[in-house]
């Protein structure tokens, strides 16, 4: 199913229409009672909880990126990937060389364990 999803609903004008994605799920022959019950309850509540959880740190659609909890949105040419790369490199090189991390624990110490408390503003 995912990859017709793929093929058939997102490479064929996006189309995510309920009727469209029950068509896609009946020529897969995916069990329908089970497809109906999963999209009313459980996958709806998770795909739900998700919005949610992205929502509270400003992510509200696709694609998202967090570089070391740095925040970059929507599509984007790969010069700003390299521009925040190269940001969160030099930082973390910088504090391996002043003995305030090692490179094993870097990422934990100074990306994991301080979490995003919020969200910064979008890198352009």
């Amino acid at each position: 199913m995912e990859k017709v999803i793929w093929e058939k609903a997102y490479g064929k004008g996006r189309d995510f229409s309920q009727n469209n994605l029950s068509r896609l799920a009946k020529g897969v022959k995916l069990n329908m009672r089970q497809y109906r019950t999963d999209i009313a309850g459980a996958c709806k509540a998770i795909v739900a909880k998700d919005q949610k959880d992205l929502a509270a740190v400003g992510t509200t659609g696709t694609p998202a990126f967090y570089i070391n909890g740095r925040f970059l949105s929507g599509a984007q040419p790969i010069g700003n990937f390299k521009k925040l790369i190269d940001e969160e490199l030099a930082k973390a090189n910088k504090r391996i060389r002043s003995g305030q991390a090692t490179a094993q624990n870097y990422y934990d110490v100074f990306v994991e364990a301080p979490g995003l408390k919020k969200l910064g503003a979008p890198t352009p």
